[in-house]
């Protein structure tokens, strides 16, 4: 039943969000003008992801007939441990950015020459990637990590729900080995964060998402997990050594194609190791 119920809020996730970005695709191509296609896009990403949150919700309240807030949504906590997740975020993707692309690869960078339309798109993405981060931790380090624990302890639901985020972001562009690598480690990363961290709860692993997709994608340009950016819809646009080889570039695949993001995901982990493994919250 526990391996029904997994597969089932996974395929609930998929089919949510596949179905509201192909109504959303059409509904922009029809109706959004060429020059907003792009805040369109990531204001949209944050919808259709947002009924794919919702999907999974709904799963653990009908099927595993749960309050929410048993699935690490207590209110009490949000502002604070989001906060601290963001600053955390912040520092990974910082040193990613500003030590490993800008002083050992030698990026170039480009700022975007319109700052009415990067301010657009870093609230758009902002917007979207509040929603998008979200989504996938209540299903990966919510839903299936509060299911699989109660089965078969916690090492093993860190090691399958891992797994599994890393496999679904394997139909990306430029996906190999190494990014397929580091999304276990931050899957790793953002479990342990949740159990050691913040006793249970997601709001920081939420903003580890958030903020480390939308720094790498709309603040600096670059691609998020294979899939590129472009010059207006980005603050800037930091542009790797593509001579260079894939672990130090990112092999079109980004940040977490990189050793670097091995790094400071290596160091999130260890981070969280020195810190006692704090309760789930149980019914």
């Amino acid at each position: 039943m526990v391996v029904a119920r997994v597969v089932g809020a996974m395929l609930a996730y998929l089919a949510v969000l596949f179905s509201a970005e192909i109504v959303l695709l059409f509904l922009g191509g029809q109706a959004v003008p060429g020059v907003a296609q792009g805040p369109f896009a990531l204001v949209s990403m944050g919808i259709a992801e947002g009924a794919a949150f919702g999907a999974v919700l709904l799963v653990w309240r009908l099927v595993d007939r749960r309050p929410v807030r048993q699935l690490g949504l207590e209110r009490g906590v949000a502002r604070r441990q989001w906060l601290r997740g963001a600053g955390a975020a912040t520092a990974m993707m910082g040193f990613i950015v500003l030590a490993w692309y800008t002083l050992l690869d030698d990026a170039t960078w480009d700022v975007n020459a319109s700052p009415l339309r990067a301010a657009v798109v870093l609230v758009g993405g902002l917007i979207g990637f509040l929603i998008q981060g979200p989504a996938e931790e209540i299903l990966f380090r919510g839903y299936l990590l509060e299911n699989l624990t109660a089965k078969w302890g916690l090492r093993w639901a860190i090691i399958i729900s891992s797994v599994a985020f890393g496999l679904l972001h394997a139909p990306n562009p430029n996906f190999g080995v190494l990014p397929f690598v580091n999304l276990v480690l931050f899957g790793v990363a953002a479990a342990l964060y949740k159990v050691r961290i913040d006793a249970g709860q997601l709001w920081g692993v939420f903003a580890i998402h958030t903020i480390w997709n939308w720094l790498q994608q709309v603040v600096f340009g670059l691609p998020n997990s294979g899939l590129a950016s472009v010059a207006e819809n980005a603050l800037f646009m930091v542009r790797p050594d593509a001579s260079l080889p894939d672990p130090i570039s990112g092999g079109g695949f980004g940040p977490e194609g990189t050793l670097g993001a091995s790094l400071v995901l290596l160091a999130l982990i260890g981070v969280t190791l020195r810190r006692p493994t704090k309760a789930l919250q149980r019914p």
